[in-house]
């Protein structure tokens, strides 16, 4: 096992759940000052991503920013969009 969610495939409906860092490229029309002679900046920041199967196929992914210091708005996010995926898991 490598530690992907396509180690074990259950039958029916599973969900993956793992850290995900996002990486977004800004070119020199986007950069301000962070751009030093006119490079392309990239920034990195971390989420989690929720990962829905069904027999064994993906069927959606929802990805949730992580912030240095969340707040309480982020962890209700957080929590919720756990929830939605487990009771899609259950059948619920």
């Amino acid at each position: 096992m490598n530690g992907t969610d396509h180690d074990l495939q259950p039958p029916g409906r599973w969900v993956g759940v793992r850290l995900q860092h996002r990486h977004v490229r800004m070119d020199d029309r986007r950069c301000t000052t962070a751009c030093l002679g006119g490079d392309a900046l990239t920034v990195s920041y971390p989420g989690i991503l929720i990962s829905s199967y069904d027999r064994g196929a993906l069927v959606g992914e929802r990805w949730i920013p992580l912030g240095a210091d969340p707040s309480e708005e982020d962890d209700e996010v957080l929590i919720e969009q756990l929830r939605v995926a487990l009771l899609w898991q259950s059948g619920d």
